[in-house]
């Protein structure tokens, strides 16, 4: 009865928005991801397709690392666009995304690979942290070492973590149905490709990372393997794509259809880079239809000339500045033993807001 309720209290109702409806997998309750009948009630409440469902059975002790991805996904997509006019907050939205992340936009091209990559990235980890049965470490390096060190400890595993991401991920624009109308069919194309612009990215963040040994740490023998950094860093890079997205539409070639820059001006584009295949409003109004919250009663930073600058933010609106006091601690000391003690300070701080 605990896990039914837990999934019959949501009252979202599953558009069918490709891949990303499994980041409403984040909706559950920890204690009740292990569970098959959960896999299956997944359909209804989280936009699984079939394949998803039969993975989900398949692989359980994969799904605790789905699940953790569901959560970091959304949580470093808000944390990177926090300051932007789009700020990612029609993620937590899922698996009833708006238009932002259904229209084939930018914001899309994004959300996409970076869910993708938190798969990958998640299930990479579980599989070094010994938390996956179905794989070990990550492969070691076949060269020799170009330093005075060793490889050895236990790498993340990115071949397992990017073949499962790739299974579940894009198993709902893998689908074929003749239903499809052209738009759909070139929207899943770029899907998957984002996805896999995702899973390049995860890739290319591999880093050394190593322990020394000796003794009083003197570091004379030092092991190393290949780990990766935090999501938020991997988000950083496909931010950076996002910025530089390259737009797509269909094209004949010969008796062929095939998916080609918009624009010759465009150029071509690698299997790094974003792309997507409709524009997106500036968010500077409110369209509650289009997930733009507009940005009105957003803050802004009057100094800056970036996109959190009030020039960007207030999209060239006027904008209120108040002082409030802000109370924090300060003079912060190590008393012995064993606590800290703090002394709180008061200041005054210009806070600027779009009008």
């Amino acid at each position: 009865m605990h896990l039914l309720g837990t999934l019959l209290c949501l009252t979202v109702v599953w558009e069918a928005t490709g891949a990303i409806s499994w980041l409403a997998f984040k909706h559950v309750e920890p204690e009740t991801w292990n569970s098959t009948r959960l896999c299956h009630l997944s359909r209804k409440h989280h936009g699984f397709v079939n394949r998803q469902v039969k993975l989900c059975r398949k692989y359980r002790d994969v799904m605790r690392h789905v699940h953790t991805a569901s959560h970091q996904s959304a949580a470093t997509c808000q944390a990177i666009f926090a300051k932007h006019r789009w700020n990612c907050s029609s993620i937590n939205l899922a698996p009833s995304y708006l238009r932002d992340l259904t229209a084939g936009t930018r914001e899309q091209a994004f959300v996409y690979a970076h869910s993708a990559a938190a798969l990958m990235h998640s299930v990479a980890r579980g599989c070094s942290a010994g938390t996956i049965f179905y794989c070990g470490c990550g492969r070691t390096p076949r060269r020799a070492p170009d330093g005075d060190f060793k490889w050895g400890g236990c790498g993340d595993n990115t071949k397992f973590g990017r073949r499962f991401a790739r299974k579940f991920a894009d198993s709902a624009d893998r689908r074929k149905s003749k239903r499809r109308t052209p738009e759909e069919r070139l929207r899943a194309k770029v899907n998957l490709h984002n996805n896999r612009a995702g899973s390049k990215a995860v890739q290319k963040s591999l880093r050394k990372q190593c322990k020394c040994h000796g003794v009083s740490g003197s570091c004379n023998i030092k092991t190393c393997w290949r780990a990766l950094p935090d999501l938020h860093r991997i988000g950083q890079r496909l931010q950076r794509r996002y910025r530089n997205a390259i737009e797509v539409s269909m094209r004949r070639v010969g008796a062929r259809w095939q998916m080609a820059p918009a624009t010759t001006a465009m150029g071509r584009f690698s299997h790094e880079d974003l792309i997507y295949n409709a524009k997106s409003p500036d968010y500077c109004v409110r369209d509650q239809s289009f997930g733009s919250l507009g940005t009105v009663g957003r803050q802004c930073n009057a100094s800056s000339t970036s996109h959190d600058g009030c020039k960007s933010m207030c999209c060239g609106r006027p904008y209120n500045t108040f002082t409030v006091e802000r109370i924090e601690r300060c003079q912060c000391k190590y008393v012995w033993c064993c606590y800290v003690k703090c002394k709180t300070c008061k200041r005054w701080e210009d806070v600027h807001e779009c009008t």
